[in-house]
C-alpha cells in the first residue's frame, strides 16, 4: 500500500536524522526508493571506498551521504539557489516521494528539465488537493504542504514526519 511505503521511507529519513552527528541524505527521490513490499533508504551503508561521497558540515554538524549532488525535480528551492544539501532539503524531497507514490507523477511531470528550476524558484508546486487520490488523504496532503515550505526552518523534523505516517498507517488500520 502506498501509505506502507511513504511511512517507510519517512522511518529511514528519521533514522538518518536521529543519528549522532545527523545524517542528510542529499538526494533523496523515490526512483531511489524500492517500492516492493518494504520501500528503503539507499546509500545507508556504505562501503570504504564510498566515504569520499560523503562530506561533513561543521556549522551544522552534519554528515551529507552525496557531497552536492543532487536531482534538480526533487531539490529544495535552497539547493537551486546553491546552497548546501540539509535535512531540511531531505524533508522537502521527502514531500515529493509521498506525492510521486500517490500520484504516479514525477515533480514537474509536466514540463521539460530546463523549466524545473523556475517552478521551484518562484514555488510554482503541484496542488495536492487537487489530486484525487490525495485528497483522499487529508492528512498526507497536509503534511506534504509542509514538506514544501519554501522557508526550510518552517519544514517539519523527520521525526514529525514519521509520527505523521505512523498515524496514518495506524488509523488505516495498515499496521
Amino acid at each position: 500500500d502506498c501509505l506502507l511505503q511513504i511511512d517507510d521511507v519517512a522511518r529511514g529519513v528519521e533514522y538518518l536524522h536521529s543519528r549522532k552527528p545527523p545524517i542528510c541524505h542529499g538526494d533523496l527521490k523515490s526512483v531511489s526508493c524500492s517500492t516492493s513490499v518494504i520501500a528503503h533508504v539507499p546509500n545507508l551503508n556504505l562501503s570504504p571506498e564510498d566515504q569520499h561521497i560523503t562530506t561533513h558540515c561543521p556549522s551544522t554538524n552534519t554528515i551529507t551521504l552525496t557531497c552536492k549532488h543532487y536531482t534538480v525535480r526533487w531539490a529544495a528551492p535552497e539547493l537551486v539557489a546553491e546552497d548546501e544539501s540539509s535535512l531540511a532539503s531531505d524533508i522537502w524531497a521527502l514531500g515529493w516521494v509521498a506525492y510521486e507514490v500517490m500520484t504516479n507523477y514525477i515533480p514537474f511531470h509536466d514540463v521539460k528539465e530546463p523549466k524545473v528550476i523556475n517552478r521551484i524558484v518562484r514555488g510554482d508546486l503541484p496542488s495536492v488537493s487537487n489530486d484525487t487520490r490525495m485528497m483522499l488523504m487529508q492528512a498526507l496532503c497536509s503534511l506534504v504542504g509542509q514538506c514544501w515550505s519554501v522557508d526550510p526552518s518552517k519544514r517539519p523534523a523527520a521525526k514529525d514526519c514519521r509520527e505523521s505516517m505512523e498515524w496514518m498507517v495506524s488509523d488505516a488500520g495498515l499496521r
